[in-house]
């Protein structure tokens, strides 16, 4: 298995497997080896369109898919979209033929009709990104290719960090602002040493996955000094200013 000594090793890194022979090295270097996966992430953005708008464009969409080769084998999820197309058409038309007393019954109608229609847009995507061959084909169904995200960037040095009592002798708990989508896990080391000073002996603490933490086992009554820092995989922040407070 990886050596949890390697560097970048940590205990609940989900990379590690205890019958796994390789090193952590060959395990990144293995993946990132791997070949990439061919299917397409389709944008359909239908979600601002009023419904007849949103029958055109499925329309447009299901005949645009049809008359391509790669989607073949979609005939079944297009004749379902059509289906469903047609029942929603029929909604709106006795929606705009229907009399003032009945609009709460035409109403409930086109609610009824129109998820189906959506849902199946949304699976005709997925499928569409899976069999195509090329960006060009998806580009003829009259559908685009998402952009694939950004790399996240090295996380910012936490700020906000405050300390309270536990409920347990020797436990305190912290919270920093957290950095949503960037940051994979926290950090945390403690002192009860001066942190501005020449050795200032800091300890690790633990590590925590939420920018809200527990930190248990630390000397009663004793004056602690707790800081933190982000990370993830393309690195470390700097150290968090500290936070003090006397352990109950």
């Amino acid at each position: 298995m990886p050596y949890y000594d390697e560097p970048g090793v940590r205990w609940d890194d989900p990379l590690i497997r205890w019958d796994d022979p390789r090193t952590y090295q060959q395990v990144l270097n293995d993946q990132q080896n791997q070949t990439p996966s061919t299917m397409y992430d389709v944008a359909l953005d239908i979600s601002r369109l009023s419904v007849p708008d949103l029958i055109s464009r499925a329309r447009q969409i299901k005949a645009a898919t049809e008359a391509h080769d790669d989607f073949a084998a979609l005939a079944d999820d297009l004749t379902a979209l059509g289906t469903a197309i047609d029942a929603l058409v029929a909604a709106q038309s006795d929606m705009s033929t229907a009399k003032a007393v009945a609009t709460s019954k035409t109403e409930i109608r086109d609610t009824q009709f129109l998820p189906p229609v959506v849902a199946k847009l949304n699976a005709l995507g997925i499928e569409i990104g899976k069999a195509a061959t090329s960006e060009a084909a998806v580009e003829a169904t009259t559908l685009r290719v998402s952009p694939p995200p950004g790399p996240k960037p090295v996380p910012s040095q936490p700020t906000g960090l405050e300390l309270t009592f536990g409920d347990e002798d020797g436990v305190l708990a912290g919270q920093c602002d957290g950095q949503p989508g960037i940051v994979d896990y926290y950090e945390i080391r403690y002192t009860t040493g001066d942190p501005l000073g020449d050795t200032p002996g800091w300890q690790f603490a633990d590590t925590s996955k939420k920018s809200r933490f527990e930190l248990s086992s630390l000397p009663s009554g004793e004056k602690v000094w707790i800081a933190v820092r982000a990370c993830n995989a393309r690195g470390k922040s700097p150290w968090s200013d500290p936070a003090c407070k006397r352990v109950p």
